[in-house]
């Protein structure tokens, strides 16, 4: 590796750019993205004598020759985070029968045979995909190479649908647990001569365990150890997978002989109160914040007596008198000259009066900021702005926000991981096989034997970190 001579032009570039800023003091930024350039070039090159040497360590390996023939050597291109990555990489004919041809280095790297980025390039592109368009995105990466937005729509498309939860090591231990949801509506993204406006809804609940007092925000109040599920899960069975994942994380996370009661608070949507049939002790609690919207809408209808109605309507309400409340709204309906508010709010508080009491009279609860948080974590991406979306795309969006809420950005390199490893084992057709853990004692312990005669041959000649390098290749290609 001659990373003297990377380690020369960067130092050569970086007081060049210094040069230049001293003679012009003022323009500093000329001198911060020279320098930024310089570095991100330095780590490129860095990185592709990485790969090279290795690629080259395989031609020369005795024990790859028992195994593999040396097919042609051809360039790859690999776009990392720090831009265009050029590396020499070898193309491999099995000795085997039916063995097939091998990039060797790629395979040790985990890349597929098209996949043209890293798993950082990925996640970067990812990060910005969630906050800007697609376009946006693309330009995130510094690469030569042209980036298409379709590029980072299929790496949002690529995102597992299924993200497994981590295993917490201990439950814990809570007596109520609060989930509040809702949808967001997002229009669907049309061919050129369809001109229908039609959409579908991405759904979110998320689950916490109490509210607390903001302490950087007076009068405000937080929710503690939230977590948050999303996803189109269109249907009766994806409203099942949806509140069955949901009831999947309270049993891995949470000590349910401790739980008495999980409050589910919505806006009366089929599928929200559907969550307590899959919940276990679900019990179901209107949002106070669509209750004011059908009570002010109502008595807003009586013109000026529209306070003393409102008044009285709440009253009704938290005094638990359902009969003289339905009384209300009947005389209002007889003098209302547009019934159709006053009919909702029948239909909502006299169809929900149970959940309407809990809501208005339980101790526990306080509130439901379930439209907050889809204005927040899905409007504010899928649909503030007036574009389409594809279902695919609305689907892995809604999720890769979540997942980055719940984890933080930082984590979402292991969601690429994560995803690249689920598309791999489709492709095989090995999903639905356990893969037996081995640790790499255990690997290198089981070959020392076989590479020993090898390591001996070479330790005369060679100083000891190319004996750990040598050592290291071998091990990856018995597990390819």
């Amino acid at each position: 590796m001659d990373i003297i001579s990377l380690l020369e032009t960067l130092v050569n570039e970086i007081l060049t750019a210094e040069e230049k800023f001293l003679k012009d003091p003022k323009d500093f930024y000329t001198l911060e993205t020279s320098v930024k350039s310089s570095t991100e070039s330095f780590s490129a090159g860095f990185l592709s004598c990485v790969l090279s040497e290795m690629d080259a360590r395989l031609c020369k390996d005795t024990w790859r020759k028992l195994k593999y023939t040396i097919a042609r050597h051809d360039k790859r291109t690999l776009i990392t985070s720090v831009g265009d990555v050029v590396f020499d990489s070898t193309y491999f004919a099995s000795r085997e029968k039916n063995g097939g041809y091998h990039y060797l280095v790629e395979e040790m790297l985990g890349l597929d045979a098209h996949e043209r980025f890293s798993e950082a390039a990925e996640s970067a592109m990812l990060m910005e995909a969630m906050k800007t368009s697609y376009e946006e995105a693309a330009k995130v990466i510094p690469s030569k190479s042209k980036i298409a937005k379709t590029t980072v729509m299929n790496k949002v498309h690529g995102i597992a649908d299924q993200i497994p939860f981590e295993i917490p090591e201990k439950k814990k231990q809570c007596e109520y647990l609060f989930i509040e949801a809702d949808e967001d509506h997002v229009a669907e993204q049309h061919g050129r001569w369809i001109k229908e406006n039609t959409g579908f809804i991405s759904r979110l609940a998320y689950v916490y365990e109490y509210k607390q007092e903001n302490p950087k925000v007076a009068g405000r109040k937080e929710l503690v150890n939230t977590y948050y599920f999303s996803g189109l899960y269109e249907g009766s069975q994806g409203v099942q997978s949806f509140w069955e994942s949901v009831q999947e994380y309270i049993e891995m996370n949470y000590d349910t002989d401790v739980l008495k009661r999980v409050f589910i608070s919505g806006d009366g949507a089929q599928w929200i109160k559907s969550g307590c049939s899959y919940v276990d002790r679900g019990l179901y609690c209107v949002d106070k914040y669509h209750m004011t919207k059908y009570i002010n809408a109502a008595a807003n209808q009586m013109l000026d007596e529209a306070e003393d109605v409102k008044a009285k309507l709440y009253q009704y309400i938290y005094k638990k008198q359902r009969r003289k409340f339905r009384e209300l709204t009947n005389e209002m309906l007889r003098s209302a000259n547009n019934p159709k508010k006053i009919e909702e709010l029948q239909k909502y508080a006299l169809g929900n009066w149970s959940a309407v009491m809990r809501a208005y009279h339980s101790k526990l609860l306080s509130g439901c900021s379930a439209e907050g948080h889809v204005s927040h974590l899905l409007s504010s991406r899928l649909s503030s702005r007036p574009m389409g979306w594809s279902q695919t795309g609305a689907d892995r969006m809604s999720k890769l926000r979540c997942y980055a809420k719940n984890h933080g950005e930082g984590k979402i390199i292991e969601l690429v991981k994560y995803s690249r490893k689920q598309r791999c084992l489709k492709r095989t057709g090995t999903d639905d096989c356990d893969i037996k853990k081995v640790t790499m004692r255990e690997i290198m312990n089981d070959h020392y034997d076989q590479s020993r005669s090898y390591i001996e041959r070479i330790q005369a000649t060679i100083p000891g970190l190319t004996v750990r390098k040598t050592a290291s290749i071998r091990t990856q290609l018995r597990l390819l």
